[in-house]
């Protein structure tokens, strides 16, 4: 949870940089009607929350983002499988297009969420699970809490709970989330009198198309952007936990693990740890490719999903 001291600080820095504060809210209201949601804005628990569904018939593959990342991530994927099965990319709360949340933005918080916004869609299963990064983790866990619904699961370069459980023990771990932290609480803090705005350093993805990284960076400059991503930074922990003692994965979910070439040893180790999860896992990894692979090499992640709807 944001400390006390933190929203002091910022709400006093957003009366002190007045014009500043006047400077991004202006921004912001103007690019929300410049940049209009590409989906639809579902209303559930007095909170707008954007989806985007494309395509038509079953199963429903659900496409979850990584980290401070939105539906936009998406977009060389989304459009190719909605040929051939119904699409829903959504942003979770206080990302993208979507408001924010009261609630604390744990795994278990989005998988709630997401339960919620597929019965409104009046979504049924089978559903097919795809999830970036973060979103990994998440999609494992809404897999883990209704197995009897989910045909597969397609992670993408996903991030493995231990990175997060193992702060207290790893120098080297403890050392860069201590950073991200303060980096994040940085942006926080600064972002409602439109310093990130004005260095342009936005979040989530960067490279993207020219048109939709318009999009992208309007969004990621947003105040609620930066707070959401720093909150969900300081609940990872919690996240993690939750992940390890949901039950485990149906020993029959066909899984694949698709990874990064282009990452460092220890998270490859994660990557390798990943192919206990099943018996029917397996791992591609994808030499050329950074950590999007969605956006660096959207082709695999579109290869990944059409194998498992064969196996079905």
């Amino acid at each position: 949870m944001i400390s006390f001291s933190d929203r002091f600080i910022r709400a006093a820095l957003s009366v002190i940089g007045f014009p500043l504060s006047l400077f991004q809210t202006m921004s912001s209201t103007y690019q929300g009607y410049q940049y209009r949601p590409s989906g639809q804005m579902i209303k559930l628990n007095q909170q707008k929350w954007h989806v985007n569904v494309s395509g038509q018939g079953s199963p429903t593959i659900i496409l979850e983002s990584g980290m401070g990342g939105c539906s936009l991530d998406w977009c060389h994927v989304q459009p190719e499988l909605a040929k051939i099965a119904t699409v829903i990319a959504y942003d979770r709360s206080g990302f993208g297009w979507s408001n924010p949340s009261l609630s604390e933005p744990t795994c278990q918080q989005y998988v709630d969420d997401l339960r919620l916004l597929l019965t409104k869609l009046d979504r049924k299963p089978p559903f097919l699970l795809v999830g970036h990064s973060y979103g990994g983790m998440i999609m494992r866990l809404f897999a883990a809490t209704y197995p009897e619904e989910v045909m597969g699961l397609v992670l993408v370069d996903s991030t493995h709970e231990n990175r997060y459980l193992s702060d207290q023990t790893h120098p080297v771990r403890r050392k860069q989330r201590e950073k991200h932290l303060k980096i994040y609480r940085l942006g926080y803090l600064l972002s409602p009198i439109a310093i990130p705005r004005l260095l342009r350093m936005h979040i989530g993805s960067k490279r993207l198309p020219p048109d939709i990284l318009k999009k992208a960076r309007a969004l990621g400059y947003r105040t609620t952007a930066y707070k959401s991503l720093y909150s969900e930074l300081l609940h990872t922990g919690e996240s993690s936990i939750q992940l390890q003692q949901a039950q485990p994965l149906r020993k029959d979910l066909a899984v694949i693990v698709l990874s990064a070439g282009k990452q460092h040893d220890e998270w490859k180790r994660g990557q390798e740890d990943l192919l206990q999860l099943t018996e029917l896992t397996i791992q591609i990894v994808v030499d050329d490719s950074w950590h999007s692979i969605q956006i660096h090499r959207p082709d695999v992640v579109i290869d990944s999903v059409k194998r498992l709807l064969n196996m079905s």
